[in-house]
């Protein structure tokens, strides 16, 4: 009895991370509170962020795509790699994209001590210096201790993670990540993909064509702390 619970608990977390389906984020939001999945909004936006760079080959692949839709987005940028790049920092940011804090370092930030977070939260935010927006963080994996959370806040930051994550750094097919995300294409969605990883070309072969999907529906692509604006709330 106990293993068909175990695996009947186990097949549902599965389906709840592959699927992503949008009724989860209410129970997400209110588990944790202190991490933005989404803007509630009436307005046909939504955000588009991509993480672990800037790459030398394949920011500027993903800078081209957004140029021709007309889009623009939010990178969160990984502190080291933004010091060895910053040619490509400029570039995001001449081009009306928004740039967020991925932290210093790429790993695991979990067993960090107070201090290290903070040191390394500053340092990343040094090396990708102003910007231009509103101070967003978003924990490398997704992943951050309830007190780093409350320490990022206190240092001014907004924890945002996203509504329609198709997991590409585990190198899905280009449709399912062009059917996640279209699946849960709504206004006030948070898109995750990443232009850092080893190889994030099935995310820039599919970009294209959930930039169309967007714009079929009528959605406007805009970076995070625009669709976070408080006239973009609802009923405001």
């Amino acid at each position: 009895m106990f293993l068909l619970i175990g695996c009947a608990f186990v097949a549902l977390a599965l389906f709840v991370l592959f699927i992503e389906p949008l009724a989860i984020l209410g129970p997400l939001e209110r588990l944790t509170p202190n991490i933005q999945y989404r803007v509630r909004t009436d307005l046909p936006l939504v955000a588009l962020s991509f993480d672990d760079g800037p790459h030398p080959v394949y920011t500027p692949q993903v800078l081209e795509i957004l140029r021709c839709h007309d889009a623009r987005a939010t990178f969160f940028l990984i502190g080291d790699r933004a010091l060895r790049r910053p040619e490509l920092v400029a570039r995001i940011k001449a081009a009306g994209h928004e740039v967020g804090n991925h932290y210093y370092t790429n790993g695991s930030m979990l067993a960090h001590s107070d201090a290290e977070f903070l040191a390394n939260l500053k340092k990343a935010e040094d090396a990708v210096g102003s910007l231009n927006g509103p101070k967003l963080f978003r924990p490398p994996g997704g992943l951050a201790r309830p007190r780093q959370l409350r320490l990022a806040r206190e240092s001014g930051y907004t924890c945002v993670l996203g509504s329609a994550y198709p997991h590409d750094p585990m190198h899905p097919p280009v449709w399912y990540i062009r059917w996640l995300i279209e699946k849960n294409l709504v206004p006030g969605t948070i898109i995750i993909l990443h232009d850092g990883i080893a190889d994030p070309m099935r995310s820039i072969r599919a970009l294209p064509e959930i930039l169309r999907a967007g714009r079929q529906r009528g959605l406007r692509f805009v970076p995070i702390g625009e669709l976070r604006r408080p006239s973009r709330k609802l009923g405001e």
